[in-house]
């Protein structure tokens, strides 16, 4: 099926709930929609009006907002200011989702144009974004889990076995919607892997900023800086500032890496034309600056990890995610209809764990697991994990006695 006939996994979610009416009201754990304070100071630098619209954005607004990027990757990744040039290694983007779909078609416009085939790597479960990009090219895909993402090491004992067909390489990390987060040493077999085959490394680090403190993750740029790939060769990071600041309306964010690549991606951009407005600029110049609110943010979501841990500790299933705001958690039973049962009983959505899977294989391996996203006020975080608990021990105890609903 192609990709724009397939359900997003959000709607298919609302096919399953359509004729469900809740109990009580909806609080949606569906969607990574941050639910952080908006910071009046990133605010106070946005232009007032909307006199800024009237024009095409400047070249110096742009710059600004390239040379911000350029400093905060550099404290971040503990690199030095020389090691990133903002205008030939930085492209900015309306969003990641952006970056991640239009990735094949920029990278290799020229092999696709010649009917040459190509082949994109892809987590799975994971962001469907990167499933779509693939398809809206014809490519052909191949999965890679969790488990063997884990197995990576140096000296070369993991159970894939098709590093030399691959073309484009997408690793979420923190990932979407596991949690995991890869060491150094993964990222350092994963840049080897792409030298020795040629294929280009792309780094989704959206959740970068949303750890328990001081778990801070390891970057692809850090991971390149350890081993000498001084010139990020066949590497790309893409960050957001949908999730570390909690701004997914202003659809920001920026890809960093290889000269050669981001060169290509500029010159996409430059006839795709999604050019972010002065609004736009300022915003996120004033957000990648300031590092308190994200700090604040962190410590938001940790409160609420403690209260779902206190609740659902005890479940051997259940485990703090690395990074990130999502649970992963295996609920035990069929997660359409767990998901079905939450949000009858107790007005709570979830998403069922297989919507996110790409390969047969995966989505029968995660039937049972649910992707509760951790975006609920703090008040209502007892609640979402008490209703949690309770339908888990429902289909549980319906197990036990043979009703059958799981």
């Amino acid at each position: 099926m192609h990709f724009a006939e397939r359900l997003y996994p959000q709607a298919k979610l609302e096919n399953l709930l359509s004729a469900i009416s809740p109990a009580r009201n909806v609080i949606d754990l569906s969607v990574g929609e941050p639910n952080v304070p908006l910071n009046q100071q990133i605010l106070s630098h946005i232009p007032d009006g909307f006199e800024a619209l009237a024009r095409y954005p400047k070249a110096s607004l742009q710059q600004a907002l390239l040379n911000t990027i350029r400093d905060w990757l550099c404290k971040r990744y503990s690199l030095d200011e020389s090691s990133i040039d903002a205008q030939s290694q930085i492209a900015v983007l309306a969003g990641s989702r952006e970056g991640i779909f239009m990735m094949p078609i920029a990278l290799f416009n020229r092999e696709l144009q010649q009917g040459l085939p190509i082949t994109v790597a892809m987590p799975d479960p994971g962001y469907p974004i990167y499933q779509a990009s693939a398809e809206n090219v014809g490519a052909n895909i191949y999965c890679i889990t969790q488990a063997q993402i884990a197995q990576l090491t140096l000296n070369g004992s993991d159970t894939f076995a098709n590093w030399a067909d691959i073309d484009l390489m997408f690793v979420c990390s923190p990932n979407n919607p596991t949690g995991e987060v890869l060491t150094i040493q993964q990222w350092t077999c994963l840049i080897a892997l792409a030298k020795k085959h040629q294929f280009v490394l792309v780094a989704d680090e959206c959740y970068s900023e949303i750890y328990a403190e001081p778990f801070k993750p390891v970057g692809l740029l850090e991971a390149c800086k350890h081993i000498g790939n001084d010139s990020f060769e066949n590497c790309l990071a893409i960050h957001s500032l949908s999730k570390r600041s909690g701004l997914p309306g202003l659809r920001s964010g920026f890809v960093v890496g290889d000269t050669k690549l981001i060169k290509l991606i500029q010159g996409y951009r430059n006839y795709h034309g999604v050019s972010l407005s002065p609004i736009q600029l300022k915003g996120s110049e004033a957000a990648w600056a300031d590092e308190q609110h994200v700090v604040t943010n962190r410590a938001i979501y940790q409160e609420k990890f403690d209260v779902f841990t206190e609740f659902l500790g005890e479940y051997s299933a259940y485990e703090l995610p690395q990074g990130g705001f999502y649970i992963w958690l295996d609920v035990g039973c069929d997660s359409e209809k767990f998901s079905q049962h939450l949000y009858q009983h107790y007005g709570v959505k979830v998403l069922p764990g297989h919507y996110l899977a790409v390969s047969d294989e995966v989505k029968h391996a995660v039937r049972q697991y649910v992707r509760v996203a951790v975006v609920c006020h703090q008040d209502e975080v007892e609640q979402v994990a008490t209703a949690i608990k309770k339908s888990i021990a429902f289909f549980s105890h319906s197990n036990v006695v043979g009703d059958h609903v799981a």
